[in-house]
Formats: C-alpha cells, sequence, structure tokens
C-alpha cells in the first residue's frame, strides 16, 4: 500500500501545485507544441524490503513522452528488465528491480490527480509505494555542451534540442536514505541498475525517490555555428510535418560575472546573426515560444574549434631512454627503463582564437580567489614564509568548528591523544554536536626521556644475558640494573589527562576510540570532518599531526569531496566498536 499524505494540505504550502502540474503537462502534451506524443515509456527502479517482500517502493521513476502507440486498456504488462532476479544489496534489507512498461498519456493525468486526493501514486495495476511527492515548478534541461550534466545520465537521449521535466519531488526521503548516508551502497547499486538501464542514479543522488516526466523537444531542431569575425549564428530548422512559427531567439556570452555579449532577435526560419565578437563560441542560446510561453530550445555554454595542434614524429625513429635501478626490499635491485618524450613544438592548424583579456584576467581571477578560500580557512600555510605558528594554527582549527561543526567534528589522526583533543574538539561550541576522535596510539617520532631509558634497558637486558650464556656474568662481577620502564599504560595516560582537565564537559558529546592490534587496519592521513544531516559532508586535510601543529610548515586544506572521507572514516570507525578500542566517552 502506497504511503498517504496530505496533498491537499501542502498545496496551500507551495508556490507550485498538482493543478498547475496538470494544466501545464496539457499544454505540453497538446500535438505540435512541443512534439507529437501518444505514450510515455515508464522506467522505475523499485525496492522491496525483507519486512515489505511484495511491496515495491519507488527509488526513482521515469516517464518520458514518445511517439509510440499507446497500449490497450491504458497501460501495458510491466516487466522486469533484471528478468525477475533481484539485485541484492549486501549489508541492507533491500532487493532491487527495474521495472518497465508504457502507459497512455491519459494514465498519468489520472495518476496525478489520483496523488492529489488520496496520496496514493498509481500508474498501471498496482500502487507504488512513494515518499512525500511534492510537485515542483517545470524545468528544461539543455543537452550536454562543454561540460555534462548529471541531469543527462539520467533522462533518456536528451542530445537534441533539449527537454522539458515535470517532477514530484520527495523532500524526506524515509526510504532512500539509507543510500545517501552510505555513498559505497549507492554507487554499487548506480553499477547494478546501469547492467539493465542507463540511469547514472549516483550522479542524481538528490533526485532518488522522486517521479522524473522528460517531454523531449522534437518538433524544431537549432543550427548552431561560428563566423570568423566572431559572431554567433542560429537558426531554427522546423521538422517535417510542423508548420513554422515566430521564436525569440535570445543569446548571451557571460564570464567572470560580466555579461560580454548579448542579443535576441524574432525568427521563424530564417539565421540569427549575432555579432558577439568570440569565434571560439562561449555563448549560449535560448528557443523562445512566445505564442505557447514555452522554451522550445536551449544550450548551454557552446565552443567551437577553429584550430588544432598536432604533435608530429616519424614513425620508427629512435627513441631514448632514461634507465636506473630500484632497490627492493630483499635487497634485489629491479632495473626500469623510461621512454623519453621529445620537447616539440606541434604544428597549429587552422586560426587559434585569441582574447585581449588573457592572461591578466586569469591571474587577477587566480588572486581573489587564493585570497578568498584563504579567509574560508580552505587553503592556509603555517610555518616557513607564512609566519604562522601553533596559535594560529589552533585559531583557524577552532574556527572552523564554529563554522561547520553544527552537526559533529570527527578528528583523525594516528598520533592524537588526550592533550590534542581537549585543544581542539572541546572547543566545539555547539551543544551536543557528535565528536568523534580516532588514533592509532601512535608516539610522536620524538625521543622522550622514557624512550632512551627503555632502550638503555633493553641493550643492558642482552648484553647481560650473553655475558651469562657464557659464564662471564660472575667471574667478572658484573652487574646490569636495567632501567625501569614507564609501568602507566598509554589509555591510563589519556585517562588520567581527561579526568584532571574535562572541567564540566557541559553538553559535550565525544567519543575517542584507538585502531589497536589487528582490527581494522593501519591510517597514515590527517583529516578534520564534518558531517551534514542534509547534504555530503565537508573535510580538511591537516597535512600534518595535531601535536605538531604549527611547528613546522604545513598547509591545511579543504579537500575536494569530503564525503569520501566521511565514508572511509566510517568504514574503520565501525570496525573498533568494541570496548578493547574505546579510549574514552565523555561520562
Amino acid at each position: 500500500m502506497a504511503i498517504r499524505q496530505s496533498h491537499k494540505q501542502q498545496e496551500s504550502e507551495t508556490l507550485w501545485n498538482i493543478a498547475q502540474q496538470l494544466s501545464h503537462l496539457q499544454k505540453l502534451l497538446s500535438p505540435g507544441v512541443i512534439g507529437n506524443y501518444k505514450s510515455f515509456e515508464v522506467t522505475e527502479i523499485v525496492g522491496f524490503h525483507k519486512d515489505r517482500p511484495k511491496e515495491a517502493t519507488n527509488f526513482m521513476s521515469l516517464l518520458v513522452a514518445e511517439l509510440a502507440k499507446p497500449p490497450t486498456g491504458g497501460f501495458s504488462e510491466s516487466k522486469f528488465l533484471n528478468d525477475k532476479k533481484r539485485i541484492v544489496l549486501p549489508e541492507t534489507p533491500w532487493q532491487f528491480g527495474v521495472v518497465r512498461y508504457r502507459i497512455a498519456t491519459q494514465r498519468i493525468f489520472q495518476a496525478l490527480q489520483n496523488l492529489d486526493d488520496t496520496g496514493e501514486w498509481k500508474l498501471g495495476k498496482s500502487a507504488l509505494r512513494v515518499g512525500a511527492l511534492t510537485p515542483l515548478p517545470p524545468q528544461f534541461v539543455a543537452s550536454d555542451a562543454v561540460f555534462s550534466h548529471p541531469w543527462n545520465g539520467v533522462l533518456k537521449n536528451n542530445f537534441w534540442e533539449g527537454s522539458h521535466v515535470l517532477e514530484l519531488f520527495d523532500n524526506q526521503k524515509t526510504d532512500v536514505r539509507f543510500l545517501l548516508d552510505e555513498p559505497r551502497l549507492l554507487k554499487q547499486l548506480a553499477a547494478d541498475v546501469m547492467n539493465f538501464v542507463k540511469m547514472g542514479i549516483d550522479g542524481l543522488s538528490d533526485r532518488l525517490g522522486n517521479i522524473l516526466i522528460q517531454f523531449p523537444v522534437t518538433v524544431v531542431t537549432t543550427s548552431v555555428s561560428s563566423s570568423s569575425k566572431g559572431d554567433f549564428l542560429v537558426q531554427p530548422i522546423w521538422h517535417h510535418g510542423t508548420p513554422a512559427r515566430q521564436l525569440r531567439v535570445s543569446c548571451e556570452k557571460y564570464e567572470d560575472t560580466t555579461v560580454e555579449g548579448y542579443g535576441s532577435k524574432d525568427v521563424t526560419g530564417s539565421q540569427a546573426t549575432f555579432p558577439l565578437y568570440s569565434p571560439g563560441g562561449g555563448a549560449r542560446y535560448v528557443l523562445w515560444d512566445d505564442q505557447h510561453q514555452l522554451v522550445l530550445g536551449a544550450s548551454a555554454q557552446t565552443s567551437f574549434i577553429t584550430s588544432i595542434g598536432m604533435d608530429v614524429h616519424v614513425v620508427g625513429e629512435s627513441i631514448s631512454t632514461r634507465e636506473f635501478c630500484l632497490p627492493l626490499l630483499n635487497g634485489v635491485q629491479k632495473s626500469v627503463t623510461i621512454p623519453l618524450i621529445d620537447k616539440r613544438s606541434p604544428s597549429i592548424i587552422g586560426t587559434p582564437t585569441s582574447n585581449p583579456r588573457e592572461p591578466w584576467r586569469e591571474n587577477r581571477v587566480f588572486r581573489d580567489s587564493l585570497k578568498s578560500i584563504q579567509a574560508r580557512r580552505e587553503f592556509v600555510q603555517y610555518g616557513g614564509l607564512s609566519g604562522a605558528g601553533t596559535e594560529d594554527a589552533l585559531q583557524d582549527i577552532h574556527a572552523l568548528l564554529r563554522a561547520h561543526g553544527k552537526i559533529g567534528a570527527w578528528l583523525w589522526d594516528p598520533y592524537l591523544d588526550a592533550r590534542d583533543i581537549l585543544s581542539t574538539l572541546f572547543y566545539c561550541p555547539h551543544k551536543e554536536a557528535d565528536l568523534r576522535a580516532l588514533t592509532a596510539g601512535a608516539e610522536p617520532p620524538v625521543a622522550t626521556d622514557s624512550d632512551i631509558c627503555c632502550k638503555v634497558a633493553t641493550v643492558c637486558q642482552r648484553v647481560e644475558k650473553w655475558l651469562r650464556t657464557r659464564s662471564f656474568g660472575s667471574c667478572i662481577g658484573l652487574k646490569l640494573k636495567a632501567a625501569s620502564p614507564p609501568k602507566q599504560s598509554w589509555k591510563d595516560k589519556q585517562l588520567e589527562m581527561f579526568m584532571n582537565s574535562m572541567g564540566n564537559h557541559k553538553h559535550l558529546n565525544l567519543e575517542f576510540r584507538i585502531r589497536q592490534g589487528n582490527a581494522g587496519w593501519p591510517f597514515h592521513d590527517r583529516f578534520l570532518i564534518f558531517p551534514s544531516e542534509t547534504g555530503p559532508a565537508t573535510a580538511w586535510s591537516l597535512g600534518t599531526s595535531i601535536n605538531s601543529f604549527g611547528k613546522k610548515h604545513h598547509i591545511l586544506q579543504k579537500v575536494a569531496d569530503g564525503e569520501l572521507i566521511r565514508q572511509a572514516f566510517l568504514d574503520l570507525w565501525d570496525k573498533l566498536s568494541g570496548s578493547d578500542y574505546l579510549v574514552w566517552r565523555t561520562p
């Protein structure tokens, strides 16, 4: 049975409701407006929970408007593209299938109205379990150009003019949240699904649980080109059987937060010329149908090839090599040969584009960007020529904890100890934030007095044993007394420091674990990770351990994908859940 929601109540709270969705749907389906559609191909990625083995749950549904003849009775028999052999996702209570069938256009009107009245989503014979679906205003997704977009990894064949998309958004994601919390599970499921349907659900993970309705524009195609003078040329070409009508073509070249070129013209079938003075492209366009108040085409930023660089060399010419030996751990040397590449100037065919703003603008943007990321502490140097020391480095950590630690902060450092945690995570001001620390209990690579005593004791014991085996000890009266190693264990030291220094630990929610023995795996990198409830985690690479922060040159920098670091941390953290690995927890 599908989850029922009060959509009537939601309508008063949203800017776009089911009634508006139905009205816009009618406009898009009108013959000849953007296409001539007769049916929808439906693809559903569904999950089956072990506690509800016969109830299909929506993980993503894609409905594509097509010219194909509608099925008799309004919908065809649904078929599993994975041949009814469910996709198993280990370590979860879920199994999955990919379902495909076709419906008449009228069925979608009925389904939307039924959803509005009852909260039930039903396109075919059976209802599909869905979340709290909220209708979104219409969107238009252009085809890929210079850069690709995750939408086009899910939409079907969005190669030409682009597609209108209507969407029912699951804004709670109750059933699908576990995939967002565990990216490795999402990645695995996406790979399994791709074996049956080309839908890259991991690239559009924010749309998990949603209903997507795609309307490809098929009545017109746009020819786009550039002249040698840098004109941007756009010509709508109407498909056979579609009467030409007036469209407005608008284009702009937007760089460095500046509109560097813009134009707008009414055309029917003729070519529109826009003098943007940009031979290499860089502009984007929109085709607007004023009669129907709809987009009929759009592009992302375009790019044109004006020249090609070719690296030419003679086949069979002698190649110089670099040869050396690589010492291996077993004492053997491995011979290595590296073919060398000659330094050549490429042969240019065509005319390269020139921009008098460069490289001066690029250098300015770099300097401004560097200043900005330093202010956000996304790239900060300590020691060396920076002049910043330990106190500066710790203050930056405290600032990051204030700015990003609302949900929690996880510190990952093989040399981490109680003193380091007191000087970092204890400074997080957010009440009950999820604070975690993970160490390997490693001693800093500095010889201490106790280290020297232990080493001397070991040497003395070995010498004494050697002398006794040769009966020298009694005859020469040699007596060696080993220095006693510290009796207090590493864990006891940490507990003592926490007990003496933790204060009132008000609203502190902290757990400190150690990786030791054969549990988990050794680690080396140092990270400060900030988990998030609604989006991906953020993380900073520390560049060195907390105990040496600011003492020598190192760099604190934000990593590109903090979510991957969060998952790696959790993989190890979860392996250390036993009491043997607990160092300290807030009382």
